[in-house]
């Protein structure tokens, strides 16, 4: 394509794409969605090309490659939004990913099974599971019908701090007419205070399945939902709910369940997370047995579809089977939102969420056929590597485009998050080359820095000398992009364009991050043999600012695009060659943004 062309590429906020099939076959965190990395892909390179990923992730990269043989419509709605003509056509990939998880996923994808013989075998594991386990999500309805369980919310439980007497945060918290959480609480002793000032109960359990007592947080089902031949219904827990969960926990588990420890780092909190010291002390007993029966049943399919199977169960484990999913509320709502666990986090909130595994899975089945059939029989290559970047096994220069999302500094621990899923595959993600700023693997902003230079010094040397190189990056640190331009100069590298991934939902840190930082830029980079030092009397990252914020008060903006305006800032300041010494906070307050 020409040089005007692929400026248009980089010339607006690209979309991160819209809910679909390859977006809802799996739960991992992705930044930027397959169909528009493809379209990257199809403008940078000719078919039969090579394209490199050395952050791997979920595999994106590589599955944009081969579909550029087969664009999907929103690939052609991409390209035509923007006036490009890119040449479709099949490319190879080789993609570097340290995770267990995330190199299954890439690896399934790209060689995806014949869609109705992988349903024939989902369908079949979800129905002997069932059967394995036939009262395991069994309740009685409202009037005493026999019932399936949808889900049960959980409660911690607490104490007035004046008496000492108990009850469910649920009930402190949870106001009805119109249904709200509630500020204050009265117990009946007269103390009025907020329900999260109240001490949280503990308990000494005895844990079966590793031969201990552990001291954690006491929760209760709180509300049952379920369905019977008559409809959906709900209603209060019983004491006989908890009974069903004390009898899911004293029974064999089936055999290979993971019951193995938690490697905990930067996400353990010594409120929540007491007592989870194991896997299983993620889940209630009855979701644990689920998933290991659904795990142990894999093994009698055919051979060419567990790993596909695997992906199945665990595309529904970490987000949706955990203590860490949970309820919502939304304005005018009648009752409570059921969601899936925060992104990035390992949050487990008072409220925490139980969901039917079976049923759950079930409803995967149809998602992942859809992404099966869009994918299987594509004629591309896909090399996956487990493993590091820092050393490549390419040869020099012949690789023709790079597109790549490295961590971004501290911003989400992936080896911890991981461990949900890898433990059950009975490998972890390998950490030593793991590029994070993290105080549990004593890496701090140096050692994020240097393995960053030692992976793009590898691209750098891959790259045959007229390819280009896209990088998807985000941070509201100054030291952190300082770290990533150290990394990108040192390699032989320069930032020659930039735009920005326009995400339409901000991840739990954004939103809930002292600074809010929406739009990740969008980095071209091309070789660059030695690094030029800004010239005297250049502009700085505040002169900078300072122009853009003039040229801003001129329009009127969304909130959004308020918060687009350091990450359009880097990207000006990246294709400069000005020095990032501004954080997000500095930006916004002087722009009187924050």
């Amino acid at each position: 394509m020409s040089a005007d062309d692929l400026e248009s590429l980089y010339a607006s906020p690209l979309p991160a794409g819209r809910k679909g099939a390859l977006y809802n076959a799996f739960s991992y965190p992705t930044k930027i969605s397959a169909e528009s990395v493809a379209l990257f892909i199809a403008c940078h390179t000719q078919p039969g090309d090579h394209v490199l990923d050395v952050f791997g992730g979920s595999g994106s990269t590589a599955i944009a490659a081969l579909l550029c043989e087969r664009p999907t419509e929103r690939m052609l709605e991409l390209a035509a939004e923007r006036g490009l003509e890119p040449r479709w056509g099949a490319r190879n990939a080789t993609v570097y990913e340290l995770s267990e998880i995330g190199t299954l996923l890439a690896r399934v994808m790209t060689a995806a099974p014949e869609a109705k013989a992988f349903v024939a075998a989902a369908e079949r594991l979800v129905e002997l599971a069932s059967q394995t386990e036939p009262v395991l999500y069994g309740a009685q309805g409202p009037g005493g019908e026999d019932g399936v369980i949808r889900q049960i919310i959980w409660s911690d439980v607490v104490k007035c701090p004046r008496c000492g007497a108990e009850t469910t945060y649920a009930d402190a918290r949870v106001r009805y007419e119109p249904l709200r959480f509630g500020d204050h609480f009265t117990c009946p002793c007269g103390r009025t205070g907020a329900p999260d000032e109240w001490e949280r109960v503990l308990e000494d359990v005895a844990d079966p399945w590793i031969g201990e007592t552990r001291t954690r947080r006491r929760r209760v089902p709180w509300k049952v939902y379920g369905t019977s031949s008559n409809g959906n219904w709900s209603r209060r827990a019983t004491a006989a709910d908890a009974a069903a969960e004390a009898s899911a926990a004293v029974r064999d588990l089936p055999t290979g369940a993971p019951i193995v420890p938690l490697h905990w780092g930067d996400l353990h909190r010594r409120g929540y997370h007491l007592g989870m010291s194991h896997l299983h002390h993620l889940y209630t007993a009855r979701n644990f047995r689920a998933l290991a029966t659904l795990w142990h049943l894999i093994d009698d399919e055919p051979e060419e579809l567990r790993d596909a199977l695997r992906l199945l169960v665990l595309s529904y484990n970490a987000a949706h089977s955990t203590f860490m999913t949970r309820v919502v509320l939304k304005t005018n709502s009648k009752d409570f939102v059921v969601t899936g666990a925060q992104s990035g986090v390992m949050y487990v909130s008072g409220l925490p969420v139980e969901k039917n595994v079976f049923t759950g899975v079930r409803r995967k089945i149809k998602t992942f056929a859809a992404a099966f059939d869009l994918l299987h029989g594509l004629s591309g290559v896909a090399d996956v590597v487990t493993g590091s970047s820092v050393a490549l096994h390419l040869p020099d220069q012949s690789v023709d485009y790079v597109f790549t999302d490295p961590p971004f500094g501290g911003y989400i621990p992936y080896s911890e998050i991981n461990q949900l899923n890898e433990l059950w595959l009975g490998r972890t993600t390998a950490t030593e080359d793991e590029a994070i700023i993290s105080p549990a693997q004593g890496k701090g902003v140096s050692e994020y820095q240097a393995l960053l230079t030692s992976v793009f010094s590898e691209v750098e040397r891959v790259m045959k000398p007229d390819a280009d190189a896209t990088v998807v990056f985000h941070s509201s640190h100054a030291s952190v992009w300082r770290a990533l331009t150290s990394s990108l100069s040192k390699a032989g590298l320069e930032v020659t364009a930039a735009s920005i991934l326009d995400k339409t939902q901000a991840s739990f840190k954004q939103v809930n991050g002292h600074v809010a930082v929406s739009g990740d830029p969008l980095l071209r980079i091309r070789k660059h043999p030695e690094s030029e030092a800004a010239a005297p009397g250049a502009p700085s990252m505040s002169d900078l600012a300072e122009v853009r914020r003039g040229q801003s008060d001129a329009l009127p903006v969304t909130a959004r695009q308020e918060r687009h305006r350091y990450s359009e800032l880097i990207g000006k300041a990246l294709v400069s060659g000005v020095p990032i010494t501004m954080d997000a906070r500095a930006v916004y307050q002087m722009e009187r943004l924050d």
